[in-house]
């Protein structure tokens, strides 16, 4: 995304810094764990190097901010957070009544809005919410995708929420399809893997492979 400046046949176009890493992840991937433990990561490696700058991760609080902006009610938030698109009904049964909701593409617009900003600030790590795609151009920016095999996700699916392996397997694949249409989006026909600069199996590395890996590929990029 850019942003111009000036007027007439002297606006220019100019492209934002970041730097940014986002983390896009398979439903059962630890995406937010990774994402906090990477910002921690890098806040003390600058601290060793006696430098100011701290790094922090966002998730939830794109969610929670967006909310803030467009007063949505906690349970509208949380089918944004759970990706779920509304029924021909329930829309049509929002647009007769005297609350107001706002339009997918607002919703949309306004979460875009919020990582873009938080982006620009820079020093940060933004898990989820088609942030690889609305920060692709940023000059200082590495975009990462969690991946697993869909038998290990559903596992772990399992074991947290007490799932039967086929209930977990099915959650997996309906909150991927939701994921899939949400960055749908953002990505305008674009294959999607053509947002992420490296993919990362959760099955087979650890959190620390990971992030050591993410930590290396930022600092050969000159982010920290």
């Amino acid at each position: 995304m850019r942003e111009r400046v000036g007027k007439g046949d002297e606006q220019q176009i100019i492209k934002s810094e970041g730097p940014v890493i986002t983390i896009s992840r398979e439903y059962g991937c630890p995406g937010k764990r990774i994402g906090k433990y990477l910002a921690e990561v890098i806040s003390e490696k600058l601290k060793r190097e006696e430098k100011t700058e701290e790094w922090k991760w966002l998730s939830k609080e794109i969610i929670e901010e967006s909310a803030r902006e467009l007063k949505l009610t906690p349970s509208l938030v949380k089918d944004l957070s759970e990706y779920k698109n509304r029924s021909f009904f329930e829309n049509l049964a929002l647009f007769f009544s005297d609350t107001y909701y706002p339009s997918d593409a607002k919703i949309n617009n306004t979460i875009a809005n919020f990582i873009h900003t938080a982006a620009s600030e820079g020093n940060v790590v933004i898990v989820g919410r088609a942030a690889e795609a609305i920060t692709k151009n940023f000059k200082k920016s590495f975009h990462v995708k969690l991946m697993a095999p869909l038998e290990w996700r559903a596992e772990i699916i399992s074991n947290t929420y007490g799932k039967t392996i086929s209930e977990a397997k099915r959650e997996c694949q309906e909150m991927d399809r939701r994921r899939f249409l949400f960055r749908s989006y953002f990505e305008k026909g674009v294959p999607d893997v053509e947002f992420y600069d490296a993919c990362f199996n959760c099955k087979e590395m650890t959190d620390d492979e990971i992030v050591e890996l993410m930590v290396i590929i930022a600092e050969t990029r000159g982010f920290i």
